[in-house]
C-alpha cells in the first residue's frame, strides 16, 4: 500500500487515567502516528486536562462513574463529534474496550463499508462477579459482549488463553495473537539501576524487596498477596512490599496489611514518576501478580526490562509463557502455595538472579516491535476487504 494506512482508534477511558490498556494504546500511538495517519477517539476527562500527546485525538462528552471514578463517553449523543469523525476517511476502525465507543466504532464502519476490528484486553467476568449475586446474570453479560464482538470482522488476542476466554463468551470470528509489549529499553546497567533504586526508595543494599505495580484494586488481589506475605514473614523472612499505583481500594488495603502485622513490611507508594519505575524493578527482588482479572499484564514485560522475574498463578493469563523455576515462578492458587512459591524463589538468591536474566531473555518486547506487527495485520485486513469487495 503505497499511501498511508487511515486508522481511526477508539476506546472508553482514556489518559490522564492509566492503566494497561490505555498504556497499550498509548504506545501504540507515539510508534504509529508517523507511519500511518492515526487518529484515536476517546472520550472528555476533567475540564482542566489539556492533550499534548504527538498525535491527534478527538475527545467526546462523557460521564463519570463515581465509584469507578473513570470518565466514560458518549459518542452518539455528541453532534460536533460525530462531525469531526465524519470530516475524515478512514481505512479502517480499531477498538479497545466493548462499551460505547465499540458500538459508535461499527456502526461507523459499516455505514462506510470499511472493516473495524478490535484488540481483546480484560476478562470481564471477575468485573461483573463483583457486582452481581447471581451467575445466571453475569453469563448473560457475557453473551451480550460475545454478540457486541461477533459485529467486528476480527478480534486480536495476546494468547491462546485469552482466545478461550472470548470463545466463551460466544464469539465465533477470525482471531490473530499480536504481542503486548514495553516502552522500557532493556536495562544495559542493572547494578547502576539497582543502586540508583535504593537511593530514590530508601532502601538497604542487601534488603529483600518485593513489589507490585498497577491499579491499587481488589480485583488485582493485593489482598491476596499480603495474605502470602504475612506466610512468608512467618517463615523467618525479612523483606519490604512496594505497592506502586494508586486505586479505589488503596485504604482499605492500607488496614488490611496493618491487621496482617505487616505495617513495617509494606510501602504503598501512590503514583511515582515513569523515570522512577526503572529503579525500582531493577532494585526488586520479585515481582508480585497474581492476578486471574489481567489477560496479560504488561508489568511482566516491564519486570523482564530490568531482570526482574515474576511470581503469578499456574494456567492464569498473566502467567502464560513462564517456565517455572526458568524465568519465572507459576504457583496454584492459594494462599499457602503463594507464599510457598515465594519463599522457593528467594532462598536461593543467586539462582534468583540467573531467573531474571532468563526473563529479560524469554519475555521482552518492545512496543516498536509490537506496534509494526499490528500496523502489518492492519493493513493486511484493509487489502483483504479491497478484495472482497472487488468481487
Amino acid at each position: 500500500m503505497a499511501e498511508k494506512l487511515r486508522i481511526l482508534e477508539g476506546m472508553d477511558v482514556y489518559l490522564p487515567d492509566i492503566d494497561g490498556v490505555v498504556n497499550c494504546l498509548h504506545n501504540y500511538s507515539l510508534n504509529l502516528h508517523a507511519k500511518s495517519e492515526w487518529r484515536v477517539m476517546v472520550p472528555k476527562n476533567r475540564k482542566d486536562y489539556v492533550d499534548e500527546q504527538p498525535y491527534e485525538i478527538v475527545r467526546c462528552k462523557s460521564f463519570r462513574v463515581p465509584i469507578l471514578k473513570d470518565y466514560y463517553g458518549l459518542p452518539r449523543l455528541d453532534k460536533k463529534f460525530k462531525q469531526e469523525i465524519e470530516n475524515k476517511k478512514y481505512d479502517i476502525v480499531h477498538l479497545h474496550s466493548p462499551f460505547n465507543m465499540m458500538r459508535f466504532g461499527i456502526k461507523y464502519a459499516r455505514k462506510h463499508n470499511i472493516p473495524v476490528v478490535a484488540t481483546f484486553h480484560s476478562n470481564m467476568r471477575p468485573i461483573y462477579k463483583s457486582i452481581f449475586a447471581f451467575n445466571f446474570i453475569v453469563e448473560s453479560r457475557m453473551h451480550r459482549f460475545g454478540k457486541l464482538y461477533n459485529q467486528l470482522d476480527e478480534v486480536f488476542v495476546c494468547s491462546p488463553l485469552v482466545e478461550e476466554q472470548i470463545r466463551s463468551y460466544g464469539y465465533t470470528g477470525k482471531i490473530t495473537y499480536l504481542p503486548f509489549g514495553s516502552d522500557f529499553d532493556c536495562c544495559p546497567n542493572i547494578e547502576e539501576y539497582r543502586k540508583k533504586g535504593e537511593e530514590v526508595f530508601n532502601i538497604k543494599e542487601n534488603e529483600l524487596i518485593f513489589v507490585f505495580v498497577g491499579r491499587v484494586m481488589k480485583l488485582k488481589r493485593i489482598d491476596f498477596i499480603l495474605e502470602s506475605l504475612k506466610k512468608v514473614k512467618e517463615n523467618g523472612y525479612k523483606f519490604r512490599f512496594f505497592i506502586v499505583g494508586k486505586g479505589t481500594d488503596q485504604e482499605e488495603l492500607e488496614r488490611y496489611a496493618k491487621e496482617l502485622g505487616l505495617e513495617e513490611n509494606v510501602v504503598f507508594t501512590g503514583f511515582i514518576q515513569r523515570e522512577h519505575f526503572p529503579y525500582i524493578y531493577a532494585r526488586s527482588d520479585l515481582l508480585l501478580f497474581p492476578s486471574l482479572y489481567d489477560n496479560f499484564g504488561l508489568v511482566k514485560v516491564e519486570g523482564a526490562a530490568f531482570n526482574t522475574p515474576g511470581v503469578f498463578i499456574a494456567n492464569s493469563c498473566a502467567g502464560y509463557g513462564i517456565q517455572d523455576g526458568v524465568d519465572g515462578y507459576l504457583s496454584e492458587d492459594s494462599v499457602e502455595a503463594y507464599a510457598n512459591k515465594i519463599c522457593e524463589a528467594i532462598k536461593n538468591r543467586e539462582n534468583l538472579k540467573k531467573v531474571g536474566i532468563e526473563a529479560s531473555k524469554n519475555l521482552y518486547i518492545h512496543w516498536s516491535t509490537c506496534s509494526d506487527l499490528l500496523l502489518k495485520r492492519l493493513t493486511d485486513i484493509v487489502e483483504e476487504k479491497k478484495n472482497e469487495n472487488k468481487k
